[in-house]
């Protein structure tokens, strides 16, 4: 049997155009000699629907966008599919009016249409699958059983977070279910595993472990298939892959797209060596200009607009709108006040020419000069601070709605992680924006992909990476006036915002690299996260590639305290 794995990029909630997609996919697979087609967790509908599956209408629609494939699929007698949808089903067959909507794998070939229903719902992190989901065990049994192809093979499917059963959350396990176990008891001869699962740093090799651990343990091959593309801010990889009985990854996709993986069911076990150079650095570019990209096209947008100050945190979002839509798309406004740098307009003139995308210069010296002069009667008697450098942020912010607006580009917002954490941004000044590509990553990362974005051509200007980082509000301001060097502040975040650890098991965490370091220095960072919380809400869509981005990925309220 020769098995095609598609990871797929869809829109949530595009019925028709996502069934089109689908069906494409199952043409070039048939072309390609394939006998079982298998697509992502959901991808019918898209993930995440969120509170759009709570609509009357959707699970109808659901319905109907599923008999249109099975439909359209009968032209091709022999080939069976599997497909992810949501539907409602009724919870017992005494009571059919009583329905309960479901995750679920539908199996279909020719006449045949089975359904599974997903086991393990999730209801951690960015998931809140338990707010829509029913749990196959609330049915019976046969929504949990493995298929009986017509060949005779008995095909188990597993949706994501079935083969997750020993997932812990503060140290606990949280499923007592294990439906890969249950699956070999009934007898299968292979699984599948369909899913949304969320990019990450990480996620790929604890996602390929967790399976490889599965397969071992049961002795059984395992087939898996993730979504691709971008919905908001979260990012899919596209992964897909063959695990053979032995635990072995005998065959898989090492790129981050959506290119169908062809393969035979009966498995090699040998070991397919992996390329690993670069692999994460890859993976985080290609995952940020998927993420660009797929928000502008699915948001019916082709151009961006962001201000470009000579800093390397513009610099970088710019490369990265660059290589998402094409450098002839990009508009950067480089927007001096009377503190900007010459150096700094130089270096934004040059990151323009080194990427070839358009910038237009748009001064706010004297649109400063007339505001403050506004506000002076009101103002009379206090000194200049914080108000004044921040309105040169928020004309900025100004200016780049202005050309949104008017031209319809799609505007980015540059702020990084270590800014949001510390709320060392402007709100209707630098945070303006409908996405913000970068927010998830420290400042320090921010530096390792400006390096490797440089390897071979220089993007970047070296300038921009090795000057001291500055918001150049007022003259001779650094960041470090404001905040502790990077190098260690993003350690300190680290521990207070992945690991979630009080200010004393961060200080022990983190002695051995920085032994001068005091609770109290923590504590300050600490207390700066929390009251910045209210800044952060009102920051556009940041794509998510760690466990606790800021959003959808870390809920803290703005008013508590955190001790």
């Amino acid at each position: 049997m020769k098995l095609a794995l598609v990871p797929i990029n869809v829109k949530v909630g595009d019925f028709e155009e996502n069934l089109k997609k689908i069906l494409t996919q199952i043409e070039i697979a048939v072309k390609q000699g394939a006998s079982l087609v298998v697509f992502p967790e959901l991808s019918l509908i898209g993930y995440p629907a969120q509170d759009l599956l709570l609509r009357p209408t959707f699970a109808k629609k659901c319905a109907e966008q599923l008999d249109a494939l099975h439909e359209a699929v009968k032209k091709y007698p022999k080939l069976a599919v599997v497909v992810g949808t949501a539907l409602e089903l009724p919870q017992e067959s005494s009571n059919p009016t009583r329905k309960l909507l479901v995750n679920c794998a539908v199996f279909l070939q020719g006449e045949r249409k089975e359904i599974r229903i997903k086991t393990l719902i999730p209801f951690y992190d960015i998931f809140y699958e338990s707010r829509y989901f029913e749990s196959a065990i609330a049915f019976d049994n046969k929504y949990r059983s493995p298929i009986l192809m017509d060949d005779g093979t008995r095909l188990g499917i597993l949706i994501c977070e079935d083969s997750w059963h020993n997932m812990k959350l503060h140290g606990q396990q949280i499923h007592t279910a294990n439906p890969t176990k249950y699956l070999i008891e009934q007898g299968v001869d292979f699984c599948i595993n369909i899913s949304a699962s969320p990019y990450n740093l990480k996620k790929r090799e604890l996602r390929r472990e967790t399976i490889a651990l599965a397969a071992k343990e049961y002795k059984t091959s395992i087939f898996y298939v993730n979504h691709f593309g971008a919905q908001d801010e979260i990012l899919f990889d596209g992964d897909a892959f063959a695990c053979a009985a032995n635990g072995n990854i005998v065959s898989a996709k090492e790129d981050f797209n959506g290119e169908i993986l062809l393969l035979e069911s009966a498995l090699s076990e040998e070991k397919k060596s992996r390329k690993l150079t670069d692999q994460n650095m890859r993976d985080l570019h290609s995952a940020l200009v998927c993420g660009i990209r797929d928000y502008a096209k699915k948001n019916n947008f082709q151009k961006f607009v962001l201000g470009v100050s000579g800093g390397i945190d513009s610099a970088l979002v710019a490369t990265l709108a660059c290589d998402a839509v094409g450098p002839e798309n990009v508009l950067g406004l480089v927007m001096p006040s009377k503190f900007s740098s010459v150096a700094s307009i130089e270096d934004a003139e040059l990151l323009a020419a080194n990427l070839g995308m358009k910038l237009k210069n748009f001064p706010i010296k004297f649109l400063h000069s007339t505001f403050n002069l506004a506000l002076k009667p009101f103002f009379e008697g206090k000194k200049e601070d914080i108000t004044e450098e921040n309105l040169q942020s928020r004309l900025r912010g100004v200016g780049i709605m202005a050309f949104s607006n008017k031209f319809n580009y799609l505007p980015l917002a540059t702020g990084n992680k270590s800014e949001f954490a510390m709320g060392y941004t402007t709100l209707y000044g630098d945070m303006c924006g409908a996405l913000a590509p970068i927010g998830d990553l420290y400042k320090t990362e921010i530096y390792a992909l400006a390096h490797f974005l440089n390897q071979g051509k220089i993007r970047i200007p070296e300038r921009t990476i090795t000057k001291a980082p500055s918001a150049e509000l007022r003259a001779n301001q650094t960041d470090q006036d404001t905040l502790p060097p990077y190098e260690l502040l993003d350690a300190i975040l680290l521990e207070l915002i992945e690991k979630e650890l009080e200010p004393k098991e961060a200080k022990k965490s983190l002695e051995e690299r920085f032994p001068k370091l005091s609770i109290s220095e923590i504590e300050k960072i600490q207390k700066q996260i929390q009251i910045s919380e209210y800044k952060r809400r009102q920051a556009p869509p940041i794509l998510r590639v760690s466990l606790k981005a800021f959003g959808m990925g870390r809920l803290y309220p703005i008013t508590a305290v955190v001790q």
